[in-house]
């Protein structure tokens, strides 16, 4: 497979910032997962194929950042850590 994206969020929030789990408050440690993605199919609608003015076709391999606590084994995507620490402020 020659084809790889890396989906950046930002380098700041998940490197800098302490987060913690919404279930037992340990530290949450950043894991960086893979997953390989068809462009063909139903799942590549979730996924941008765009690689500045082309597109990757075939089996591509996404990489991207998620939240893991060690105590409770929960993973949190970026997006839904963001969503859950707004949520605790208000």
């Amino acid at each position: 497979m020659k084809n790889k994206k890396f989906i950046g969020d930002s380098w700041f929030y998940t490197n800098f910032k302490k987060h913690y789990c919404p279930i037992c408050n340990e530290k949450l440690v950043v894991k960086k997962i893979s997953r390989v993605v068809n462009s063909k199919s139903l799942e590549a609608k979730n996924y941008d194929f765009s690689l500045g003015d082309s597109f990757l076709v075939g089996d591509v391999e996404f990489f991207y950042n998620v939240f893991c606590c060690s105590k409770c084994n929960k993973q949190y995507s970026i997006q839904e850590m963001k969503r859950i620490e707004k949520q605790r402020i208000l």
